[in-house]
Parts: structure tokens; sequence; C-alpha cells
């Protein structure tokens, strides 16, 4: 949905003349970068990027690829990990300090599924060669915990809506975002594990299709991002056509 000009007007009334006309300029051209602005303005493209990040900052603009920013019109993808979450979090911390952690509840793809499923799996992710020590770590505090689970063990012994853990392998440069403390996964990096990882596959088919619709009718999507993790779980090909068939 677009936003009309007096609205983003009234909203950035505060900010200064200069601050407005680039809001204006994004507004006009539905993006803007520090060249076009540059170009505009007559100023140093240095300068040109100060302004976009403080504006980025503000969250009145957001950054839609590299170096090119929309106005903010959509949501922002939001998550508040669970209690027991956040304890597994800081006790493996705890445990293995120098290991690398992303856990998130199965709750986390409740706003972008549109056949809303039960989900109440603790996801832990892992550097790879932590995965078997972690998993054995969790057999001694918790019950019904799994490692790196295929299609077939999920649907024939697996049920998501009881308590369980499914520990796996966190791949490098994976897409996070910390909150209240603890490392959880990005929209982005969400919407590539769905389609890659085998404990996902109740969501394939159909469902994958209108998670991508939902996700970016609603989410700001930092596409190139979600590209650059695409590439590098080498399902690219795949992500850009649900991309191609959700606008």
């Amino acid at each position: 949905m677009r936003v009309r000009t007096a609205d983003l007007l009234n909203a950035i009334q505060p900010y200064s003349t200069n601050w407005r006309k680039i809001l204006e300029i994004a507004q006009t051209h539905n993006m803007v970068n520090a060249e076009l602005l540059a170009t505009v303005y007559g100023i140093k493209p240095i300068t040109a990027r100060q302004y976009l990040s403080a504006l980025a900052k503000d969250n009145l603009l957001v950054r839609i690829g590299q170096g090119v920013y929309a106005i903010a019109q959509k949501q922002t993808f939001t998550y508040k990990p669970s209690e027991l979450a956040k304890e597994i979090f800081l006790k493996m911390k705890s445990e293995l300090p120098f290991t690398d952690f992303c856990v998130y509840d199965g709750s986390i793809l409740s706003p972008i599924q549109h056949h809303l499923s039960i989900n109440h799996a603790i996801y832990v992710e892992t550097n790879r060669d932590a995965v078997e020590s972690v998993f054995n770590r969790l057999k001694e505090f918790y019950k019904n915990v799994y490692k790196r689970p295929n299609a077939t063990l999920m649907y024939d012994y697996i049920d998501l809506r009881e308590n369980c853990i499914i520990v796996k392998t966190l791949v490098t440069e994976s897409p996070l975002m910390e909150v209240d403390g603890i490392k959880v996964p990005t929209l982005e990096k969400l919407l590539v594990d769905t389609q890659k990882d085998a404990d996902f596959d109740y969501l394939h088919g159909s469902e994958s299709l209108n998670m991508y619709q939902l996700a970016f009718e609603q989410y700001s999507i930092n596409t190139q991002r979600l590209m650059r993790y695409a590439k590098r779980r080498s399902i690219s090909k795949e992500i850009q056509e649900l991309i191609n068939l959700s606008k």
C-alpha cells in the first residue's frame, strides 16, 4: 500500500527541511539512494549516505538493497522469544561460550503462515562441529530432543504439538538479530530455511507461496540479504521464483 504524501509530511514534520526533501524524493521515486540524492541536491555521495543512514535509524526509511532505501510503509518483523528459549540459549552459551547459537520457538513462523499450524518446538542452531555435543548436553536437561531430523522422522516420530527441541547446524553467515539478549533468525533467514530444511517439510508445497505472499505484503524485507543467504544455501533459483510469484 502506498503512503499518502499528506500522511508522510505530517509524520516527518519535526525533521529538518533537508531530511523532509529526501523523504519526498523517496516517495516520488519509490526508492532513493546516494547517487540519486547527490544528483538532485548536488551534494557529495558520502554526505548523501550519511543522511540516508540517519533516516533509516529513525525508521523513516528501510533498506531494501545495497545502498537503496524506501519509505518505511510496512511492518518490521518482530519476535518475542519464550522464557524457555532464553533459558536454553543462556544455558548453552554458559557451557560453550565460544560456540555460536541461534535459538527460537516454532511460533516465530505464525505471522507468515496462511494455514496456521501448531509448532511447540524450540530450534537450537549451532556450529556444525558442536551439534553433537550440544545435542548430548540438551538431552541431560530436557526431554524429546532431536538432532537434525529428516522429513520421515518429522512425520513419523515428532509431534510438533508437544514440547520438543530440534538441534541443527547454524549455517555460517546466517542473517541473525538479537532480541532479549539472545540470537534469533531474521525474517530473511526464516524464508530461506523453511524452503531448505527437512524439518520444515510440512511447510512446503502451496503453503510456501502463501508464506512468501504474506511476508512480502506485510513486512519490510531486505531482498539482497534474502538472496545472499539463499545463494549460500544453494536455493537461490527456487527463492527467486517464489519472490516473483508473490508480487
